[in-house]
């Protein structure tokens, strides 16, 4: 019964996620992506919906903020251009570390560097058409769905045989006591070995993940040298991110 409980729990964390990068979701691409029923995937939103995370609507549903609001679609277009100030920290020559973060994800389709080789254990990196100068290449693993995630021995082991110029990581929360966090217990390992065999280290987060805190740590606030976020982000969480070791913040747009 507790591991069952534990699989309802865990499912019901991962929609939150998926969410959290989409925005609004249908329920039947819910279904798909998790390998279950319409039915159990509207029974997983009713209780949520209870909880006032998610809104329901007809055939969808929504991430509510903490805020009490819906997630909007300036909040998918404040990752969007998040991924595109990143992509401009991107070099001719660089190897680059991606996780399973679909702002992290975003980076590559805006990149005008040449000659630069991908890294990642997304494997949703098979949907997108790289720009010409692109490589990506797959770490391999247990493939975890619903993101497609990589992870297992065998996606550390092509991380630990490579040094990367750079690391472009997403989060699910990142603050000054906690550090960098995930939802997403096995991502950990991998997330923090791209930092250990990283030489720079990019952090692409919305405003909905500075000063929040997830269940699992893979890295700290001093290991961070450029924070990628859009300007609503807390000014006095960004502080305490930059007291706490954080080298850089850039907004989308900024000189």
């Amino acid at each position: 019964m507790g591991t069952s409980r534990s699989i309802v729990e865990s499912r019901r964390a991962h929609i939150v996620e998926e969410l959290s990068e989409r925005g609004r979701s249908k329920v039947t691409e819910l279904a798909k992506d998790f390998g279950v029923s319409t039915l159990t995937i509207r029974r997983d939103l009713d209780e949520l919906a209870e909880k006032g995370m998610v809104r329901r609507l007809h055939g969808s549903v929504e991430l509510i903020d903490p805020l009490g609001g819906p997630i909007s679609s300036s909040a998918v277009l404040a990752k969007r251009s998040i991924a595109e100030e990143a992509a401009t920290l991107v070099e001719d020559g660089d190897t680059i570390f991606i996780n399973t973060s679909s702002t992290a994800l975003s980076v590559i389709e805006h990149i005008t560097a040449e000659n630069v080789t991908i890294v990642t254990n997304n494997g949703k990196a098979l949907q997108i058409t790289p720009p010409p100068g692109v490589t990506i290449i797959l770490t391999g693993g247990e493939i975890r769905l619903p993101k497609w995630s990589m992870s297992g021995e065998f996606a550390l082991s092509t991380v630990r045989h490579i040094n990367a110029a750079k690391a472009i990581l997403g989060c699910s929360g990142f603050s000054a006591d906690r550090g960098l966090t995930t939802l997403v217990s096995h991502e950990t390992s991998v997330n923090s070995l791209m930092l250990d065999h990283s030489d720079m280290h990019i952090i692409v987060a919305d405003c909905t993940k500075i000063g929040t805190n997830s269940s699992f740590r893979y890295g700290r606030a001093e290991q961070v040298d450029v924070l990628v976020t859009d300007e609503n982000s807390d000014e006095q969480q960004i502080a305490l991110l930059k007291k706490a070791g954080v080298r850089m913040v850039m907004y989308p747009g900024s000189e």
